[in-house]
């Protein structure tokens, strides 16, 4: 009961918070923007998580004058084209939308991800993406307003909804993600043209590979053993560097918004869009994992944004945790932009990081609960949740004897199991299994600008 009254208490708060970076009495538009749906079916959960993140989205916006579009950052369906059911999963994508808004209506823009087409980003991926076109229909494009023929060729599609501009673009290569000259030129082109007609607006751009070394997760290929371009693109930069208009969503990675890092400022702004149907995270070597970069828990998550302007030009994002139907913590608030460049300034990374204090750690208990297996003893060991300005993100446990290192543990904490930081845990547990003998053991915490806490240091002695 008390987690539902700090649930609601955050949702209200949020709709009611006033930055002066944003005023939530003039908005002016709404977009929900989510990604990575991976729509298998029109009864399953994916389905499910879907649809319910777009009624979400929906109730969420009425409070502000009501959604102006959707906005889906690629990866809709799960694998259309190499399985038995072929492309019906755009049918049930398409049933699951319809079921909720009518698309004459409430206009959907998407970008195509890699398991929306054959074989992920080739040559053939234009080809294949005139599927979505096709069992889509002509009511899901009433709002482009671009070269027919970059869409039709390139999958480059400019819409205009709520009085702002969304240009997606899709790759044709995926490792590295790459796109085609043509397509190159197009964004730049567009951006060009718009930005210099207004120029104290934001323009969105969406694509469903992250940029790289902006926000947290396109650092991913740089720990990926199997890939070193497959997760983020280095293409784009130096075309998006150009406009400080420029507002970047990306998809792929589905890393969880509560993370700091997930929005980002430099010469553009980046903001990550996670997913509704499961998490993934670094490649950390953490505990409880599946697999390198998911979770035991992945599917306990579901989250996207909803994406605000207000009559001055300022962009609000509010972050949508649809598995815990409530939002995430504060909106991130930027001004109109500007031409001394003050409105990207605020999620400077570099900046942000310099601000930040490092996690405490207090006290750190063991207990022996006696012979597991093999004269090896279950040892727990036991410490209060670091404290933080933000969270701390991960924990690590390392346990020596005669000075040489037996194991160490690498704990992630629950940030993004938690909409509110106050509903984190408040105690931490790790068993390790030893033999009898006297070790040294230490613990130490990083937050998510990596800066290390206090090391606690305490010995233990196994009897037999």
């Amino acid at each position: 009961m008390l987690r539902k009254i700090l649930l609601a208490a955050a949702l209200l708060v949020s709709v009611a918070a006033f930055s002066k970076d944003f005023n939530p009495k003039k908005v002016v538009a709404n977009l929900a923007v989510i990604s990575d749906t991976h729509v298998n079916g029109y009864q399953t959960v994916p389905a499910y998580k879907f649809r319910s993140a777009l009624i979400q989205e929906r109730d969420y916006a009425e409070k502000f004058g009501g959604l102006d579009a959707v906005v889906v950052v690629g990866d809709l369906v799960d694998s259309p084209a190499w399985n038995a059911k072929k492309y019906t999963e755009i049918d049930d994508w398409k049933r699951l939308y319809e079921s909720v808004f009518d698309p004459k209506e409430m206009p959907m823009v998407y970008t195509v991800g890699n398991h929306d087409i054959w074989k992920e980003w080739t040559e053939n991926t234009y080809k294949e993406a005139k599927q979505f076109t096709k069992r889509l229909g002509a009511d899901y494009y009433l709002t482009e307003v671009g070269d027919p023929e970059m869409a039709e060729k390139f999958e480059c599609r400019h819409n205009v909804v709520g009085g702002y501009h969304i240009l997606a673009i899709t790759p044709d290569g995926r490792d590295p993600v790459i796109y085609p000259e043509e397509s190159l030129r197009w964004l730049d082109e567009n951006l060009k043209a718009i930005t210099e007609a207004e120029p104290d607006k934001y323009v969105i751009v969406i694509t469903h590979a992250m940029i790289y070394h902006t926000i947290y997760g396109s650092y991913l290929d740089d720990n990926y053993p199997k890939h070193t371009g497959y997760w983020s693109t280095r293409v784009l930069t130096d075309i998006l560097k150009k406009y400080p208009q420029a507002v970047v969503f990306g998809g792929h990675l589905h890393f969880p918004l509560n993370d700091p890092r997930s929005v980002w400022q430099g010469d553009f702004t980046v903001m990550g869009t996670a997913s509704t149907r499961y998490m993934a995270i670094e490649n950390g070597g953490y505990e409880n994992m599946a697999g390198l970069t998911i979770m035991r828990d992945k599917d306990e998550f579901s989250q996207g944004i909803l994406l605000q302007f207000d009559n001055k030009g300022n962009m609000r994002a509010v972050r949508m945790d649809f598995y815990n139907q409530t939002t995430i913590g504060a909106p991130w608030t930027m001004k109109h932009p500007a031409k001394d460049g003050s409105h990207l300034r605020k999620y400077d990374h570099k900046a942000v990081a310099a601000a930040n204090k490092a996690p405490v750690l207090g006290s750190l208990d063991w207990k022996d609960e006696g012979v597991v297996k093999d004269g090896l003893h279950r040892v727990v060991f036991t410490w209060p949740a670091g404290t933080d300005d933000e969270f701390a993100h991960t924990y690590c446990l390392t346990v020596k004897k005669d000075g040489q290192v037996l194991t160490e543990k690498k704990i992630l904490s629950d940030f993004y199991h938690e909409p509110q930081t106050s509903l984190m845990k408040k105690t931490w547990t790790q068993a390790v299994e030893l033999a009898p003998g006297e070790y040294e053991v230490t613990l130490s915490a990083k937050d998510s600008w990596d800066v290390e806490s206090n090391i606690l240091s305490i010995s233990c002695k196994i009897d037999r």
